[in-house]
């Protein structure tokens, strides 16, 4: 009970800690707003074409830089197994001080992502030039709606 009750106290400092870190650090963290988001799915091809158009504001006295952005998939197979492709853009992004930027983002893939499978969730990752990273939900019921082979059958999963 001693050792239940040990682990359980380290755990409730180290979310505290984060708590507070996370809070000391939300004045200059830019906020990151998906506002719209599109698939293109070619089933022939199997290529995946997904376009998202993010909000940035930078709250702080600097610019932000972000050299790339990455969209992360996540999908699971009909065998119930997880995976993830991170997908890469190489517009660089540039946030200036105390504004909000606006852009269209675009990512492609072919063959990568296996075919038959449900998309769990879509994340944007954005690391700046001093290697603080931001993410933030792309999981639009849109996209999702978008990207798939269709309806499974009822013993989907059960593999």
């Amino acid at each position: 009970m001693a050792v239940f009750a040990a682990v359980l106290s380290v755990r409730a400092t180290a979310l505290v800690a984060r708590t507070v870190l996370a809070n000391q650090a939300g004045a200059s963290n830019p906020d990151v707003r998906v506002l719209e988001g599109h698939t293109r799915r070619g089933l022939s091809s199997d290529t995946r074409d997904y376009v998202f158009v993010v909000s940035i504001t930078n709250r702080s006295t600097a610019v932000r830089s972000f050299p790339e952005a990455m969209l992360r998939v996540t999908y699971r197979t009909r065998a119930n197994f997880l995976g993830a492709v991170d997908l890469t853009t190489a517009e660089p992004l540039d946030v200036p001080a105390g504004q909000t930027t606006k852009r269209t983002l675009k990512f492609s893939t072919s063959n990568v992502i296996p075919r038959h499978c449900r998309i769990d969730a879509y994340t944007l990752l954005f690391v700046d030039a001093q290697g603080e990273r931001l993410a933030a939900d792309a999981s639009l019921p849109s996209v999702l709606r978008a990207d798939t082979d269709g309806a499974g059958p009822a013993t989907w999963g059960w593999d």
